[in-house]
């Protein structure tokens, strides 16, 4: 049934009051460890911030994160340098600690006494079980999904409520059937409660959990709210209150019909409701709406934005509200940065959190993220979706493990979905990297029904499920014995078949480069004899500069083609130290400060109108003629036009050789255009660099290639 709500002015009280309470039970707590299940610490000595994770506590415990992942025990690249045992008798890793569990306390108080308490631990790694003033309330083994453990019974009204939560010190005090996360490049594991922890107290009829799908075309959203009673049966009526996000918008809708919800009963309730007007998100203009659901004695409020994504198999491109729409950006791998000496307390920091997300991607023209291998906190979500950024949320799968419970993996990715899904920025679903199995898509098929948005499946390496799923492609083909020139000759940038799946679908690049260098410049254990085979012996200075070059001119040849829907580089951020397997851009991880290298080229690579000179000759005989094509790109809704001019510079910047034409790119489109130039005839290198000048008067796209001549 659809409602039109009734819109009231600014300043009108809005007469649907809160009846829920939240407590939030962040900050310090008392930590301890075992190696017993059943050993509940006598004294706690040691505290640690939640959320947060467990080698950060003082004083620090020894060893804590020492554990070896089967997947990291199997992983040839670095075989080599750990002590080799035989995987075979491995289910699920190796702990280097002596100690299976930490143990978490805390006390809080409740005020005033209503029929449900809820604990509600958003994120913990590896399983957690929680007791209240010495009863134990229940387990959860999901490390990447929310815990909910009704503790109704077991707190008191008069004094401080003890409460005690356990977790896994590694993934092996988990049950091996449990899925803890696989990644064949993470040398640690690190515990941690590393998300919100918050107790909700309130009546019957329970809000349980709203999800929102909207539709854009109609100005409505459909609202699922799951209902949850307990005692006699009662009639159930929804209030519905809507405003804007930091815009003035409000509105109510309370004539609902009312319902019957029978004893110890759980009910699904649907209502589409009109929004007048609506303000679309993107990450242009990213417009928030909170909505509030309300059955009297419970409410319930959660954002959302009124947009629509999805991907196209017809014209491989992806859409955001009925538009094409082509995504550029980058990944975040936070698991691994979690292994980072330099990680500490800064994924909880807003502050810090807000540059890394917000900063940089605005400078880079960046659009979209792969949150890669793992999970990130609520919050990083909550910024995503008001600052404007699509993300491609991949659950933490990296190869199937055939012990896990099927059923178990399958509830776990379910409450996944239903922790993320009304986040106006998750973009689409991804349940694995690079994995190829029947198990993965099986799930897929059972679950996708439960997103009423009907967001897209990314299925890894393995075949799409859905007719208009994107499939993935992870690019490295170009550095693969050396760094192949002749690609961007002899190629077009398709698709590549290190992605094996065989299909016509659209295709998001969201990895290429295998240019990974450490912080300070060295090479990391995957891209060593890439460099040596390219550029033996040269400075860590040098490398980052030829890296960001290389990646520079991968970038821009990725988006000239057009064959992919988006482009994100692989990696903004991830871990940093000794056997690290890959590398992210940064110089200074607290300040966050970026390479000057890889601000330099990336602040041009991923702009709207972008070039690209097709040019990688090794070398060019002096004084000689020559033909070199710039191709364009317009990723924006506006046609334009301008002056497109072509240089040949000196080492000091001296313009030796200069030619202008017009240009004029529509809408979404490409064109390319073609300039004769005169090789100089003087031995040494030089730059061909290209420009834009638009008449509409917006800052100049430049590209920039490397001329050797000899």
């Amino acid at each position: 049934m659809k409602h039109i709500l009734i819109i009231i002015f600014i300043f009108q009280v809005n007469l649907i009051f809160a009846q829920r309470t939240v407590i939030s039970l962040n900050g310090e707590w008392e930590i301890e460890d075992s190696m017993h299940p059943d050993a509940i610490p006598a004294t706690f000595e040691h505290i640690v911030q939640v959320p947060g994770m467990a080698n950060q506590s003082i004083p620090p415990f020894p060893d804590v994160d020492q554990f070896d992942g089967l997947d990291y025990l199997q992983n040839g690249f670095v075989r080599a340098q750990i002590k080799k045992v035989n995987v075979d008798t491995v289910k699920v890793g190796i702990p280097h600690q002596d100690r299976n569990y930490f143990w978490y306390r805390k006390t809080f108080e409740i005020k005033d006494k209503k029929e449900l308490v809820i604990l509600r631990i958003n994120k913990a790694q590896f399983g957690t079980s929680v007791w209240v003033n010495g009863e134990k309330a229940g387990t959860h083994l999901g490390c990447f999904t929310s815990g909910k453990f009704d503790i109704s019974d077991l707190v008191r009204y008069s004094g401080k409520n003890e409460l005690i939560v356990r977790i896994g010190a590694h993934p092996g005090a988990l049950p091996h059937w449990a899925p803890s996360g696989s990644d064949y490049e993470k040398p640690k594991w690190t515990p941690g409660i590393y998300d919100n922890v918050s107790v909700i107290t309130s009546s019957y009829p329970f809000i349980e959990n709203v999800q929102i799908a909207p539709d854009i075309y109609g100005s409505t959203i459909i609202v699922q709210s799951r209902i949850v009673n307990k005692g006699e049966p009662k009639a159930l009526k929804l209030d519905y209150s809507l405003e804007g996000f930091k815009f003035d918008f409000m509105a109510t809708d309370n004539d609902m019909e009312a319902i019957l919800i029978n004893e110890n009963d759980t009910i699904l309730v649907l209502d589409t409701i009109l929004v007048p007007d609506a303000r679309l998100w993107t990450p242009e203009e990213p417009n928030l709406y909170k909505l509030k659901v309300s059955t009297g004695e419970d409410d319930l409020s959660t954002r959302f934005g009124m947009r629509e994504f999805k991907f196209d198999t017809k014209t491989k491109l992806a859409y955001l509200n009925g538009k094409p729409y082509y995504l550029r950006g980058s990944n975040i791998t936070l698991h691994r940065f979690f292994d980072d000496d330099s990680c500490r307390l800064q994924p909880w920091d807003e502050n810090w959190v807000r540059r890394l997300l917000v900063s940089w991607p605005r400078k880079f023209n960046w659009n979209a993220f792969r949150f890669c291998i793992g999970p990130v906190p609520d919050m990083w979500l909550d910024i995503a979706d008001e600052t404007g950024l699509i993300i491609q949320n991949e659950f933490f799968i990296w190869q199937y493990h055939s012990n896990w419970d099927s059923t178990e993996l399958k509830n776990q990715v379910v409450e996944w979905m239903e922790d993320n899904w009304n986040h106006a920025s998750l973009g689409w679903w991804d349940i694995c990297n690079e994995t190829n199995t029947e198990y993965l898509r099986d799930i897929i098929r059972e679950v996708r029904h439960l997103d009423l948005s009907d967001r897209a499946w990314d299925n890894g390496y393995g075949l799409p499920v859905g007719p208009n799923d994107p499939v993935e492609d992870h690019h490295y083909n170009i550095a693969w014995n050396g760094w192949k020139y002749s690609e961007y000759e002899d190629k077009v940038a398709p698709k590549t078949t290190n992605s094996p799946h065989p299909t016509a679908h659209a295709c998001v690049l969201n990895e290429y480069g295998w240019l990974w260098l450490k912080r300070d410049g060295s090479t990391t254990m995957l891209s060593k004899r890439v460099y040596d085979s390219i550029a033996l012996g040269i400075s860590n200075k040098k490398r980052i500069e030829l890296a960001a070059y290389l990646l520079g001119m991968e970038t821009e040849y990725f988006r000239a083609h057009r064959n992919y829907a988006g482009v994100l580089h692989f990696t903004f951020l991830t871990g940093n130290f000794e056997n690290v397997i890959t590398g992210d851009l940064f110089d200074d991880i607290d300040k966050l400060t970026i390479h000057p290298a890889y601000e330099s080229y990336f602040t041009q690579v991923f702009k709207p109108l972008g070039l690209y000179i097709n040019y990688s000759k090794s070398q060019e005989d002096p004084g000689k003629e020559i033909t070199i094509p710039v191709m364009m790109v317009n990723d924006e809704y506006k046609d334009l036009d301008g002056d497109l001019d072509l240089m040949i510079k000196g080492m000091n910047g001296s313009i030796l050789s200069y030619k202008s034409a017009k240009f004029a790119i529509e809408s979404l489109g490409a064109m390319t255009y073609s300039y004769s130039m005169t090789t100089p005839k003087t031995p040494g290198m030089y730059w061909l660099e290209a420009k834009s000048l638009c008449t509409d008067g917006r800052e100049t796209t430049i590209s920039k290639r490397k001329m050797i001549i000899k």
